[in-house]
């Protein structure tokens, strides 16, 4: 199983030699709550805008720790109930088992085309 997300945090975190209270005051959050994000993020599960300070502050991407928080971004949520035809979308993929990263390719392709 791979690295989680409290884990993954306190790595960057560590890697960038940032120190847990000035992080904690940097994400306008206090060290004890970022201390309990890094112990066990699945029981103190931060919301997506701290994820994204801690995407900010960390110079992570934003996705992948979202991925890793087990969340779906507001706007992503937002697309798909707005778009009809994303639930359809979903399903189909899901069914053929397209890979997302065959996915991501083929529409960065399509950009430069």
């Amino acid at each position: 199983m791979g690295e989680k997300l409290g884990e993954h945090v306190r790595r960057l975190r560590k890697e960038r030699n940032l120190g847990l209270r000035a992080t904690a005051r940097e994400l306008g959050i206090t060290a004890g709550y970022l201390s309990r994000i890094e112990s066990d993020a699945e029981k103190y599960p931060p919301g997506e805008d701290v994820i994204r300070k801690l995407a900010d502050v960390l110079g992570a991407d934003f996705d992948e720790l979202m991925r890793l928080a087990g969340r779906v971004a507001e706007a992503v949520k937002t697309q798909v109930r707005e778009d009809p035809r994303m639930p359809e979308f979903l399903r189909q993929v899901r069914e053929k088992g397209i890979p997302a990263e065959r996915l991501i390719e083929m529409l960065k392709k399509e950009d430069k085309d």
